[in-house]
């Protein structure tokens, strides 16, 4: 069995290599062979478990990870985990791994898939709410469907916030990268991404015109108490998009949409954008929202595409 530390499943596998493979995943006639029972959430006080198992093609994959929001007080990473991916047919252990750069690189895949099918093709500017880990592998895949040329940042601390800055100059050195408020975030990106895990929205409460011609990537809120997208947008916005159905029941954003009226029955998936090859009519005059909370097949399929990487490298 192979082990990989987070910085060599980074050097192995790139972002678009990894929007790559989820997208020809749903382009693969071979989908009736999974398997993907719900993931299972154990919550005790603020903290999360989460237990991701999977069946697809020859392989098995598991993913089990912890998420302790009042980490980054002490200076620790939010999200710890392990993921494992073994052979279907033997369930011998192929490949183990750190959980946090696959969840990393899917993640910030599949807001890449959402930009790549729903935001307007001159989309040049990206707002990015919160700069952990997802934060960054949005900016990653941001970069690789969109000619991006201006990032708008902003977190709460100040410290984080320059340290981004400062590591996004360095890897995109084409880029002006700059912090902003809220409203400024808002107003001046064509594609806003929030990748928060706040139980209060963190989008500003704008007038409607603010929010058209925009997308909004939600990435943070994955427990029904998470809310990062205020009713006033979740209102007023023209079309919602999310990566799976399980979003309607997981967070706390599209419960509550679908409180406001949206129709999870109405409401296209990731596969059934990238099946039908959708794109939102004129999406330069309409606001548009795609929400994603992640799945375990994104992550079996992500390792699966390192596994026979590693592999065909030896």
């Amino acid at each position: 069995m192979n082990v990989l530390s987070a910085d060599e499943v980074n050097d192995f596998l790139t972002m678009e290599e990894t929007i790559r493979s989820i997208e020809q995943f749903y382009l693969d006639d071979s989908q009736g062979d999974m398997i993907m029972p719900d993931r299972m959430h154990i919550e005790d006080g603020a903290n999360t478990s989460l237990l991701m198992p999977s069946y697809y093609g020859d392989y098995y994959a598991t993913k089990l990870v912890g998420v302790a929001p009042e980490n980054t007080s002490l200076g620790k990473p939010t999200i710890h985990g392990l993921m494992v991916l073994y052979s279907r047919k033997t369930m011998e252990p192929l490949l183990m791994c750190d959980a946090v750069p696959i969840t990393a690189l899917r993640t910030g895949a599949l807001g890449g898939l959402g930009m790549k099918y729903l935001a307007k093709q001159k989309a040049s500017s990206l707002g990015i709410i919160g700069t952990g880990t997802q934060g960054w592998s949005h900016l990653q895949s941001a970069c690789a469907v969109r000619s991006i040329q201006t990032v708008h940042v902003y977190n709460r601390s100040q410290d984080k916030l320059e340290a981004f800055i400062k590591k996004a100059r360095h890897a995109f050195p084409g880029l002006h990268i700059e912090k902003a408020s809220l409203e400024n975030v808002v107003r001046q990106s064509d594609i806003i991404v929030t990748t928060t895990i706040s139980e209060k929205p963190v989008l500003p409460e704008l007038d409607p015109v603010s929010y058209k011609g925009k997308q909004i990537v939600g990435v943070g809120s994955f427990r029904p108490a998470m809310q990062e997208i205020p009713d006033s947008v979740l209102q007023q916005v023209d079309q919602v998009y999310v990566d799976a159905p399980s979003a309607f029941r997981e967070s706390g954003d599209m419960i509550r949409a679908r409180e406001l009226g949206v129709d999870p029955e109405q409401t296209l998936s990731l596969k059934e954008i990238i099946e039908r090859q959708h794109r939102p009519p004129q999406p330069e005059e309409q606001s548009i929202i795609f929400k994603s909370v992640g799945a375990a097949i994104f992550d079996l399929v992500v390792t699966k595409a390192l596994y026979e990487k590693s592999a065909k490298r030896g």
